[in-house]
């Protein structure tokens, strides 16, 4: 049996900071929580989860002036799909 490589997979991370300013950037909203404590401890919770099922999760911070230049490069709405993007695109161009 061959041990193969954990795949890796980006977590969305935000400071508390930022958290406001993101949120309300978003064109989804209501899929963030709306405060930074409830939304860590889902994302605590969401991380957890990926490691006992075998994932190496990667936090990949994301702020408001990056995610938005980011968002404006590639011509797509600051939402859920395009985090998901932005920290896999993350993950993917690490060695």
């Amino acid at each position: 049996m061959t041990d193969s490589p954990r795949r890796r997979i980006g977590l969305p991370w935000y400071s508390r900071e930022d958290y406001p300013r993101i949120r309300a950037m978003m064109s989804d909203p209501h899929n963030l929580a709306p405060s930074y404590d409830q939304w860590f401890m889902a994302a605590q919770n969401n991380e957890r989860v990926a490691q006992e099922a075998g994932l190496e999760v990667v936090r990949v911070p994301i702020t408001p002036e990056d995610f938005a230049a980011w968002c404006s490069a590639r011509g797509v709405e600051p939402g859920s799909s395009a985090r998901s993007q932005r920290a896999q695109e993350e993950v993917a161009s690490r060695p």
